[in-house]
């Protein structure tokens, strides 16, 4: 596990996870979406493969609040929940029992979560910022995180996502994320197990 790797694990997985965590309103996300709008985003960005048709796409920031509301909010239901236990446990629900080993996984290392709301753990915003937090400050846990607890079923919510047309920045901001979460899988050699999913 080489430095850059960790290195960009905590600055990928931050800006990631802000972007799908936060409403596209806060302070906090527009420095973020202001990155993304930089002519040279793409040449920093480690493991992408297909520049253009992301950029292009997150350059997409018409309604970006309503595409939100959409994604991640409501009212209608959800096309694609962002909660891990929704893919992972047999009645679809959040809270499931796939959140549940999360938590041990993070009472058993003594990670505290600092949440703005009551969200599942198992947000993909959190997600991410928690592989960032682990890549910054507990390494050793990393692989044992993203093997057991997010890559085993990040890759079918973002699938969802991608095809959202109605959302074409999360589309976008879904393949970005693929891509990344492909490279740090690669750089780890994380093997992930099958797993079946129930939505």
């Amino acid at each position: 596990m080489t430095s850059t790797t960790i290195n960009w694990i905590s600055i990928s997985g931050r800006l990631l996870g802000s972007l799908f965590y936060y409403a596209p309103d806060e302070e906090k996300v527009r420095s973020v979406l202001d990155y993304f709008q930089q002519n040279n985003w793409q040449a920093e960005w480690l493991g992408l493969k297909n520049p253009e048709k992301i950029t292009a796409l997150l350059n997409n920031t018409a309604h970006l609040s309503v595409q939100y509301q959409t994604m991640f909010i409501g009212p209608n239901a959800l096309p694609a929940p962002p909660w891990g236990s929704v893919y992972l446990d047999k009645e679809s629900v959040i809270f499931g029992d796939s959140l549940l080993k999360l938590r041990d996984f993070l009472r058993h290392h003594q990670i505290e979560f600092v949440r703005l709301q009551d969200e599942p753990e198992d947000h993909i915003g959190l997600m991410l910022m928690l592989a960032a937090y682990l890549a910054e400050s507990r390494p050793e846990l990393l692989i044992e995180f993203l093997r057991d607890h997010f890559l085993i079923w990040s890759s079918r919510y973002l699938a969802l996502l991608s095809a959202q047309q109605d959302a074409p920045f999360y589309q976008g901001l879904a393949l970005l994320t693929q891509e990344t979460l492909d490279y740090w899988q690669t750089c780890l050699a994380i093997e992930i197990p099958k797993v079946q999913f129930y939505r």
